[in-house]
């Protein structure tokens, strides 16, 4: 229900990158709002009659408690929409993938508001866009539905930018203001979200990095190529790690399978590189630098953008060139677990 802009204001925030949705936690965020007077009223009629508890410390507290209940139970994903300005994170909005639905239907709800104060800044549209990556990524998703009041022109061009298409109206579908409202359905398929991001040109002779899901036969051949046999002795589990991976990309030199790399994680609070592997004939040619490059593309403000790798010194030096730092001697002073079945 996109068009619901109306909850509370900006409140305290617990802290992301800018323009960025990630996931509440027990603790409170996001929501626990500011005083009741220090918020702005949405026009009448734009969203669900609230009581006036609801607007008080304790009414958000209890709806966060709720949200993150629904959470736990596998029924629904709230997550929080924050700002950064000039060093200083705030809540700006939230978003909510509700009535998370498997078995045949593997489908859920996307809702979400954003403070009137700073919309028409393409908030809203980034923070769609990486609610769209945990679904069809961590969530593995087929399909996303979200409804917007008839007239809610705004909300629907964002939809319509972030891939999502009308498929119907809805008469008297929700209570907003009070009244049943209209609305217009909206859906984002898996499959045609895919095909959102466009091909990459093909040169002859030249080698061209884009997002793909290459074809299993071709991969195996690839993975064979460079030894790693524990992946090609069970084609059918590489074939479901393909499809269930965040992002892939691959490297191909007039239509051949040159190289590839896979992301696997939820694309809000962490992206893990999982894969990364280049033909014997094309290494160092700076292939494998491109694939890591165009695989995080997308993930630039995930926190945490993790992988693993063996201890020769050439992997060191390669991540190490690429912003990487091993996990001891992280500032942070950090440690790394891993568990190998």
């Amino acid at each position: 229900m996109p068009d619901h802009d109306c909850a509370p204001r900006p409140s305290p925030s617990c802290g992301s990158p800018a323009g960025h949705a990630d996931a509440p936690g027990p603790g409170g965020c996001p929501g626990t709002a500011g005083p009741r007077a220090a918020q702005p009223r949405a026009p009448a009629g734009r969203c669900p009659a609230r009581e006036e508890s609801w607007f008080t410390e304790a009414g958000q507290s209890t709806a966060v408690a709720q949200a993150v209940a629904d959470r736990e139970a596998g029924r629904s994903l709230p997550l929080a929409i924050r700002l950064e300005e000039d060093g200083v994170q705030r809540l700006v909005g939230r978003l909510t993938l509700s009535g998370l639905t498997r078995g045949a239907f593997q489908s859920a709800t996307l809702g979400y508001w954003v403070d009137h104060a700073v919309t028409g800044r393409g908030i809203a549209t980034h923070a769609v866009r990486a609610a769209i990556a945990v679904a069809f990524g961590g969530l593995a998703l087929h399909r996303l539905q979200a409804e917007v009041r008839l007239g809610n022109e705004a909300s629907a061009r964002v939809l319509e930018r972030c891939g999502f298409a009308e498929f119907g109206l809805a008469p008297s579908y929700l209570r907003l203001g009070g009244d049943w409202a209209d609305c217009r359905l909206f859906q984002l398929v898996d499959a045609h979200w895919q095909a959102e991001e466009p091909a990459p040109a093909t040169v002859p002779g030249q080698t061209v990095v884009g997002p793909e899901v290459p074809a299993l036969e071709e991969t195996l051949d690839l993975y064979d190529a460079v030894g790693w046999g524990a992946y090609t002795a069970e084609p059918a589990t590489l074939e479901r790690a393909l499809a269930g991976s965040l992002r892939v990309v691959t490297a191909r030199r007039d239509g051949r399978l040159l190289g590839l790399a896979r992301v696997v994680g939820d694309g809000v609070t962490i992206a893990y590189l999982q894969d990364v592997l280049v033909a014997p004939e094309a290494h160092r040619t700076g292939l494998g630098r491109r694939l890591v490059e165009a695989a995080f593309a997308p993930f630039g403000e995930v926190r945490q953008q993790v992988l693993l790798t063996d201890a020769e010194p050439g992997q060191r030096a390669f991540y190490e060139s690429l912003g990487f730092v091993e996990a001891h001697d992280h500032e942070a002073d950090l440690r790394s677990f891993v568990r190998l079945r």
